[in-house]
């Protein structure tokens, strides 16, 4: 089974890149639900407790909303946050990984994964996609996608700055800001080229 990573920042199309690739017979493995369900353990709800206060837990259950305000506005409990989630969370996608290896079901499968570059180097990666945009284009989907505020945009854009050189060393950049028959096109050809060089 072949792995590919599909990274990127925030707005610039990675998740439809990696639907795209579902729709052409990939499984995907989303690291942003599997983070999820690490941020329900209880032993990591009474961390962030403990780390970013009683207003991240509401009903023993983290607030993402409220924990995403905070750490998105200060980098240094988004690196507190990431220490704490990232080993439980790479654990996780690896054991996921592993059952659908054993599955024997998939030829391609998809890891999902805005913060890919922040991890120790993971083992069986064929190829790292990073779906990039300008951050007009970034903003324009944001603000329409989920219709946030341009200070809110701001905010999140500017936390991933740190991120910008690390996408950059990926096996493949991927521009995306054209449309999506664009991108359909682009993903054709990767996907493609791969059949070309296994045959």
């Amino acid at each position: 089974m072949r792995i590919w990573v599909v990274t990127g920042p925030v707005g610039s199309g990675k998740s439809t890149v990696s639907h795209l690739l579902q729709e052409r017979g990939a499984v995907l493995v989303d690291a942003d639900k599997l983070g999820h369900e690490v941020l329900r353990r209880p032993a990591v709800v009474a961390e962030v407790r403990r780390l970013f206060g009683a207003a991240c837990v509401v009903d023993g259950q983290v607030d993402r909303e409220a924990l995403g305000r905070l750490v998105f506005a200060d980098r240094a409990a988004m690196r507190q946050l990431n220490a704490l989630t990232h080993p439980p969370l790479v654990a996780l996608i690896a054991e996921r990984i592993q059952e659908l290896e054993a599955s024997g079901k998939h030829d391609l499968a998809v890891l999902e994964a805005a913060v890919y570059f922040l991890w120790p180097p993971q083992e069986g990666i064929d190829r790292v996609i990073s779906v990039m945009a300008s951050e007009k284009v970034r903003r324009q989907r944001l603000a329409a996608g989920r219709g946030l505020e341009d200070r809110a945009i701001t905010r999140i854009l500017r936390a991933q700055d740190d991120l910008q050189p690390l996408w950059g060393q990926a096996d493949v950049l991927l521009w995306n800001d054209g449309s999506k028959k664009e991108l359909e096109q682009a993903v054709r050809g990767l996907l493609e080229q791969s059949d070309r060089s296994e045959s």
